[in-house]
């Protein structure tokens, strides 16, 4: 089988790639020794990347962590051994990661260390939008930052040389429309270490943070950040640009500096606007920033998210004295992702001048719209078959539980008709909400989350369950992949990210280590309502910390990689079928639809779970034939 692309040791040669694949290249050419990270949507594809190259050139070791924060701390560790090492989640798993990274910056980096922090404006496959570019602020942490795919290859190879030279963590800030993007690179040399001693640097004041070697630590810190706000000048992918005659200062960087690109030429204004492209964006470039103030009237920034640059652009002005006009978000939106209209459209207020665009606008409220439609679980998901036997003893019970759930495809059932999750806030935190809430709620608390995010960080809610004996039923949702970031395995797989069998580490072992009760832990098939139903039956009026498995594989998953087994799809019998709906309206498959008003089954989307057998009341859902 041929490399692809990105594998190939050939530099200069040119090709198409994913944005998550340029960077992996470059973390290759690096010469890195040790890769980790966990899965998280926009950065899943970069150590996937990497683990396909390992296939090639197996000369770096490379792993999915448990979490973000042990990635974190792998990476760290092997840094502390003076090799390259690299880090990699997206944005709100640097919150996981926290605790070790804003330490870890007092001490540096022995071995070049890079951590990728993957931000997700525009909440497209998160929780939130937060800006990471504030943990550079906060931990005095560089972060670089690239505006096209050849940049952020070069740059993230670059980060490594810069982590070793300055002795400093940097973080490498990317965003989805980057990590997502495609287009074409140029490859590198690949670098090799091969005289490099990989020995752990045994410097106890360094990495011991007792408090009388962290406030020493904490002046070494400062005294390199002093060095950083000095080089951030010399920085080779920030660029400076003055126009002859011109009056107006943009500062930009990442895609949004792509972005700003289009919109001067859209406007014919590329000429007359000085450019300050920044490649660090923290710490900012405080004598090439001195420069454009000097050189400009008024000063336009383009950022995504916070006003981060623009802030620092005001306080600085104010300190040299310089009164100038500094503005940017009142002229983008402090939410969302930019996009080229946006930036078109901030820019022409800014610069007083016609916006191109509006009279290209396309009246479509008379165009036939399609209906809106939210995202809903997969056909034959096992997840749907759990929420709706818990909708089922509902009823019987004529209660209405509580669901705190986490993150993962499950959290779909937010949506009609399953309609039963009641909180989402991030990974591990629905079974210690349960413990909460079931402190004071009156009635059954219910902690529901999946297999790979009970190992991420739902063991400790458990363990906090059984040792204080709350009254929490918790869920395993055991779909046997990481699903929703894209099928990566976990420890419960007993696969590694390399495709070599690991350990596969048993839910119900660690279940029964916590603490809890055999007669208190429940395993079942997902897909056998009738037994699902039964067991919940049980256990949901019993009290104290118990635990049922729901265990039945991912469908998409089995469809990918079960190609040869065989479907058999539901259909209907219309001599039976009423037309009541309850397929549709309570059970919620997107095989089912209504042809010419009557239910029908998709059987290209049915993938013969056979689940739907059980729910019709009229036994109108029959195999096919």
């Amino acid at each position: 089988m041929s490399k692809p692309f990105y594998a190939l040791d050939d530099p200069n040669v040119r090709g198409v790639v994913l944005g998550n694949e340029a960077i992996a290249r470059g973390i290759f050419e690096a010469g890195i020794a040790v890769a980790a990270g966990y899965p998280g949507t926009p950065s899943s594809e970069i150590l996937e990347t990497l683990a396909e190259i390992h296939h090639y050139y197996p000369t770096f070791q490379i792993e999915w962590s448990t979490n973000e924060a042990v990635g974190f701390q792998v990476a760290l560790g092997a840094s502390m051994c003076n090799a390259r090492a690299f880090a990699c989640m997206k944005h709100v798993g640097l919150n996981v990661a926290a605790d070790s990274f804003m330490t870890a910056t007092y001490a540096g980096a022995h071995g070049g260390f890079v951590v990728l922090s993957a931000d997700d404006p525009n909440c497209y496959s998160s929780q939130n939008e937060q800006d990471n570019r504030h943990y550079g602020l906060f931990s005095l942490c560089p972060v670089l930052e690239a505006s096209n795919l050849q940049e952020a290859k070069d740059i993230v190879k670059y980060a490594f040389e810069f982590s070793e030279n300055f002795q400093s963590l940097v973080m490498m800030r990317t965003t989805t429309r980057l990590n997502h993007a495609r287009g074409d690179i140029t490859l590198g040399e690949i670098q090799s270490f091969k005289n490099r001693t990989f020995q752990f640097d045994n410097d106890r004041a360094r990495w011991t943070f007792l408090p009388s070697n962290a406030r020493i630590q904490r002046i070494k810190q400062l005294e390199r950040f002093e060095l950083l706000r000095q080089h951030s000048n010399q920085f080779p992918y920030t660029k400076l640009e003055i126009k002859d005659g011109a009056k107006i200062g943009l500062i930009s960087s990442g895609i949004p500096h792509a972005y700003a690109m289009d919109a001067l030429r859209a406007l014919n204004y590329e000429n007359k606007v000085s450019i300050l492209k920044l490649g660090m964006v923290f710490p900012q470039p405080e004598e090439l920033m001195r420069e454009l103030f000097e050189n400009s009237e008024k000063i336009i920034i383009v950022e995504e998210l916070e006003p981060f640059q623009e802030n620092f652009a005001k306080k600085l002005a104010f300190e040299l004295g310089i009164p100038i006009e500094i503005e940017g978000k009142k002229y983008f939106p402090r939410n969302g992702e930019l996009d080229l209209n946006k930036v078109v459209e901030g820019l022409s207020k800014f610069l007083d001048v016609p916006n191109p665009y509006v009279n290209l606008h396309v009246d479509t409220s008379k165009l036939n719209k399609a209906s809106p439609r939210p995202p809903v679980l997969c056909a034959g998901c096992p997840h749907r078959s759990i929420f709706y036997a818990l909708k089922l003893i509902e009823q019987k019970m004529g209660k209405k539980f509580v669901y705190s759930s986490d993150i993962g495809c499950y959290t779909l059932g937010f949506y009609k008709p399953i309609e039963t999750i009641d909180t989402c806030i991030c990974m591990g935190a629905s079974i210690g909400m349960a413990n909460g809430i079931a402190k004071l709620h009156n009635g059954p608390v219910l902690a529901l989350i999946g297999d790979s995010t009970f190992f991420h960080t739902g063991i400790p809610g458990l363990i906090n369950a059984v040792y204080n004996q709350n009254d929490v039923f918790v869920i395993i949702l055991d779909n046997s992949i990481t699903a929703m970031t894209g099928f990566q395995p976990h420890p419960g797989t007993g696969i590694k990210i390399t495709g070599e069998p690991g350990i596969k580490i048993p839910l119900e072992s660690i279940v029964r280590g916590a603490g809890i009760a055999e007669d208190h832990l429940w395993i079942v098939d997902s897909h056998d309502l009738e037994q699902t139903t039964r067991v919940l039956e049980e256990a949901i009026p019993l009290k104290g910390p118990r635990v049922m498995i729901a265990r039945h594989p991912c469908s998409l998953f089995e469809r990918r990689t079960q190609k040869d087994k065989k479907i058999i799809p539901a259909t209907i019998n219309e001599d039976k079928c009423n037309n009541c709906l309850l397929c549709i309206k309570n059970f919620g498959c997107p095989a089912f639809t209504l042809i010419n008003g009557k239910v029908a089954i998709v059987e290209k989307d049915c993938t013969g779970c056979g689940v739907c057998l059980s729910i019709c009341p009229f036994g109108a859902i029959e195999q096919k034939s």
